[in-house]
């Protein structure tokens, strides 16, 4: 999505008001990665959904290496092989160079035909339903076990926090609307307003290949430009929603502070200012103990008053500390001799 940003941006500045020929090589280039672009993102999506749906399921467990392996593989298959082979595809209905249009600039070239829709047109709109099955399911998952979903998502380790679970699901689902709402768009304005042609043969749809095509703005169709424009914004609000919901998450805003203190040390030279939080004192209160009233009594009657902080025993003027501490085999011949040796004090 970046890269395709960059490209449309660079196009606007070199082909403003212009049709001329300025980059040829640049252009085969870029209308190739525009059409991979067009591809990668609804399967990204499918890819995002599908794990997340995995994560709420009850099959998730705690995954293993051969999980992580296989789940990569699906998602490097869909994300950067998949967009690949269309690339490479749309040889096959690339009825000459490329064109340039005012205002937007290169553009890929399409033989508006059957294999058309299916290279080009259904893929995309395909990784949008599977995206939005996925979607749905994991939103059930998530209404069934919505009291424990995040004890859920720790206890089966997936790395993801409630918060980043659903802002992941927003993104997703905004995506699934978006893409899936311009795909069927394009693909019903393509086949009113455009002449569907046979694809023949080789020859006939690719001949005189190297032709660039320069299209004016007065030459343009309402509909084509209607489309250009939609197809120009659409990178540019998918990349302020996914500002929205990942811009001001907790790890983005602690990865800002960490960027604003290095700047504060490292470049204005300024000290970190200090915590203000502050540490309560701690008091530790002395040992309780038993007071044991010795006095006047023979040596078989006690009586014990256990008392906060060492307070005075309300029973005898006398009395020993003896700690409360659990008695060992030997405590009962220490306890009756310290009774013995208070007796004959006495």
């Amino acid at each position: 999505m970046a890269s395709s940003k960059r490209i449309l941006i660079l196009f606007k500045i070199v082909w403003a008001g212009s049709v001329v020929t300025k980059i040829p090589v640049w252009c085969d280039i870029t209308t190739k990665l525009a059409l991979g672009v067009q591809v990668a993102m609804p399967a990204a999506s499918m890819c995002i959904t599908k794990h997340l749906e995995c994560v709420a399921s009850v099959r998730q467990t705690i995954q293993t290496a051969s999980d992580k392996r296989r789940r990569q593989i699906f998602e490097f298959f869909f994300c950067a092989v998949f967009p690949c082979i269309t690339m490479a595809l749309h040889y096959v209905v690339q009825g000459h160079r490329f064109d340039i249009a005012e205002d937007f600039g290169c553009m890929a070239t399409i033989y508006y035909s059957v294999p058309a829709l299916l290279i080009i047109y259904i893929p995309p709109l395909i990784f949008s339903f599977a995206s939005l099955v996925y979607a749905s399911i994991a939103f059930v998952w998530f209404m069934k076990r919505r009291a424990q979903f995040a004890e859920h998502l720790q206890t089966n380790n997936t790395g993801l926090t409630t918060g980043r679970y659903f802002r992941l699901m927003a993104l997703a689902v905004t995506e699934i609307v978006i893409g899936s709402s311009l795909g069927s768009y394009i693909l019903g304005v393509t086949i009113q307003d455009s002449h569907f042609r046979d694809w023949d043969n080789w020859a006939n749809v690719h001949s005189d290949f190297g032709r660039i095509a320069q299209i004016p703005r007065v030459l343009v169709p309402d509909f084509f430009w209607n489309r250009l424009l939609i197809t120009w914004y659409i990178p540019v609000v998918g990349s302020v929603l996914f500002f929205i919901f990942f811009g001001f998450g907790q790890d983005a805003m602690n990865e800002y502070r960490r960027i604003l203190n290095w700047v504060r040390v490292s470049i204005l030279r300024r000290p970190l200012k200090a915590s203000n939080h502050s540490v309560l004192p701690t008091f530790s209160a002395p040992p309780r103990v038993a007071r044991v009233n010795l006095g006047g009594f023979d040596g078989e009657t006690t009586s014990i008053e256990d008392e906060k902080w060492g307070g005075e025993s309300r029973h005898s003027a006398r009395t020993d500390d003896i700690p409360l501490e659990p008695l060992c085999p030997a405590e009962p011949e220490r306890l009756g001799d310290h009774r013995a040796q208070a007796g004959t004090n006495v």
